[in-house]
């Protein structure tokens, strides 16, 4: 036995009127009794039921409205109109109340459409014959687009304009972007294109320098709250302000979101809603949530504190979700403590009252400082391996910023911890450089060792507190400003400044006497710094250094030249503290000093030439240096 075939026929406004049965190759048709189908027969949802259908029934569009019926009272319309903006502010629905308004017969002073001409009632009707829409998502095409130019040709049977409306334009491909530029450029008097999109980065320079481009913004929670309240009071149905609020805020600009949610919570809640109802069917997380957060903080409470997180988890929702919210949260905060910003706060009048309550509690420099936590937590929730323990110490941390006297505020701010790494290079490198010297204990009685590392105190100053200072030794620093505006010439020398002189001396006499050292031992310990000292970011500087090697001009005078230039002298300044300082340490003594000059001409030609221009050098000096070469068959290495 072959199965039955049930088929309804739509009509009228969605409700069935007859019925066909089918078994084998007969078919049945039966009626349908009115009012079977009473439970669907005249509903609408609120998104198409109060879409708009004129200028001044378009919500949160105040300058685009005025724009567009002031060109419509003028007369002077463009041929191309490009819509953008996000989802759900009323693009297409700006679109189609443009496209009824022109072609209206009896317009109004107001520059809106009569709603009583052939032409309007045939668009209400949605029989018109002079608004075509194309939907470019599903018909992106080149063959879509040659048939819509093909019937931009034919010209309206009935009004002035035919209007061609393109939703989701920027879903067209490039070869359909080509094919509809030279009928966009110069199309019929009558014709008039209205293109809508959500992503106008998308659509090709060469269509936005043909249109007109208008830019839809966001609607405001005030405009979506105002607009769901009047649809409310249209269907008999009690709304709290509170709950139209948080539709609202949810709904994020887009007033047709707003109208969805409006409806679903309408069926959940029956003829009231409350902020209860809302709050549980949009699932969202409720700024009384934070205000509990922040009274546990400013109470210092940490265990109540995980207690809320948990409930918080427990309830589905996801860190990140509960890192923004309150970095969100603090940003209101920080509105709500001046009048004059607290325009820029979106809530109603009693959830203001609860934000200036809590934010009179707390310091701008904390809420900043909670800022910056939260957001370096939601930086780092996705790679991080525990999320729940980086959520309770990022909520943790925030305990020391808004209460002091907390006893989590030494561990969780980890302020000396954070700040001695930190500094620990600096100084350590301040060390090395300002006292290249072994340092000075503070004692009474200070013995040399036979060790130039290391300097054995006695026991006797640790203990006593009224020891002598320790003798500051010489620092090693740059020339003074003067010395270093002199001219680069043949020599400067680096020594200690005169006022240090006799700190250096007792200096010396508290440490071991200064070993005699070779032009070899220089040399040796000038090459162990450009390789061990020098970072691979001073790489100039290690070419300079290593381009010449210093020569000792007395026992303890060396002399290096360098290449001429003020940017090498101001290169190799740069690290000779700390380069003296390790020469003195290598060869054992303190009264090394180093001379500065500039290369003679001479000199730097020598560096220039090669291998070949050498042995001709020395071929014009001594002739038999190339035959030499001849006889035994040497060549340049």
């Amino acid at each position: 036995m072959k199965p039955y075939c049930f088929y309804a026929f739509l009509l009228e406004q969605g409700a069935p009127k007859c019925v066909s049965l089918s078994y084998g190759s007969r078919a049945i048709i039966l009626p349908v009794p009115s009012g079977s189908f009473s439970m669907a027969e005249n509903y609408i949802v609120s998104a198409r039921k109060y879409r708009p259908d004129s200028f001044q029934t378009i919500v949160g569009q105040g300058a685009m409205v005025a724009t567009l019926r002031t060109a419509v009272r003028s007369g002077k319309l463009s041929h191309a109109y490009l819509f953008c903006g996000p989802r759900g502010v009323g693009k297409t629905t700006a679109a189609r109340v443009l496209a009824k308004t022109i072609n209206c017969m009896n317009l109004s002073p107001e520059g809106e459409a009569c709603n009583a001409c052939e032409s309007c009632r045939a668009f209400n009707e949605q029989r018109s014959f002079n608004i075509f829409e194309l939907d470019a998502a599903s018909n992106n095409s080149v063959e879509d687009i040659r048939q819509l130019t093909e019937q931009v040709a034919m010209p309206p049977a009935l009004g002035r304009y035919k209007v061609y409306i393109i939703d989701e334009v920027h879903m067209l491909s490039v070869t359909a972007f080509n094919a509809f530029l030279k009928t966009l450029e110069e199309p019929p008097s009558y014709a008039i294109f209205i293109l809508a999109t959500t992503e106008k980065h998308k659509i090709l320079p060469t269509i936005l320098s043909r249109c007109q481009i208008y830019d839809f913004k966001r609607i405001t929670v005030g405009d979506i709250t105002h607009h769901l309240q009047y649809v409310a009071n249209s269907e008999g149905i009690e709304a709290d302000e509170a709950a139209l609020g948080l539709i609202a805020e949810k709904a994020d600009g887009g007033m047709r979101d707003a109208l969805s949610m409006f409806d679903r919570i309408a069926s959940f809640a029956g003829g009231h809603i409350t902020y209860e109802h809302a709050l549980e069917s949009l699932n969202v997380l409720d700024y009384t949530y934070f205000i509990r957060t922040f009274e546990l903080l400013l109470q210092g409470d940490h265990r109540g504190l995980l207690l809320l997180l948990d409930e918080l988890l427990a309830k589905g929702f996801e860190g990140q979700t509960i890192l923004s919210g309150l970095a969100s949260f603090v940003r209101d905060l920080l509105v709500a403590q001046h009048p004059d910003t607290l325009v820029l706060l979106e809530k109603p009048e009693r959830v203001q009252q609860d934000y200036g309550r809590i934010a009179s509690a707390c310091t701008p420099a904390s809420l900043f400082g909670a800022l910056k936590t939260l957001t370096q937590a939601d930086q780092q929730y996705r790679s991080a391996s525990n999320k729940r323990l980086l959520l309770e110490l990022s909520f943790l941390s925030l305990i020391a910023l808004f209460r002091t006297d907390s006893p989590l505020t030494p561990a969780v701010s980890a302020t000396p911890a954070s700040v001695a790494p930190t500094n620990a290079p600096a100084s350590a490198s301040t060390t090395s450089v300002a006292s290249p010297a072994p340092p000075v204990v503070a004692s009474s009685t200070v013995q040399p060792t036979p060790s130039p590392q290391q300097v054995v105190p006695t026991p006797a100053p640790i203990a006593t507190p009224k020891s002598t200072e320790p003798v500051k030794p010489a620092p090693l620093t740059m020339p003074t400003a003067s010395a270093t505006r002199r001219p680069f010439g043949a020599r400067k020398r680096v020594e200690e400044p005169k006022q240090e002189v006799e700190a250096t001396a007792e200096t010396h006499a508290t440490t071991e006497e200064d070993q005699p050292f070779t032009q070899e031992d220089l040399q040796r310990a000038w090459m162990l710094f450009i390789e061990r000292e020098l970072t691979k970011e001073q790489l100039i500087c290690k070419k300079i250094l290593a381009g010449d090697l210093p020569s000792l001009v007395t026992e303890t005078e060396a002399e290096v030249a360098l290449p001429p230039g003020d940017t090498n002298r101001q290169i190799v300044e740069e690290v000779l503290p700390q380069l003296l300082g390790f020469l003195r340490r290598e060869v054992r003594n303190q009264k090394l000093s180093l001379l500065l000059r500039e290369k003679t001409p001479d000199e730097q030609a020598e560096v220039v030439l090669t291998k070949e221009d050498r042995f001709r050098k020395l071929t014009e000096i001594n002739p038999e240096v190339q035959r030499l070469r001849e006889v035994l068959h040497l060549r340049l290495s």
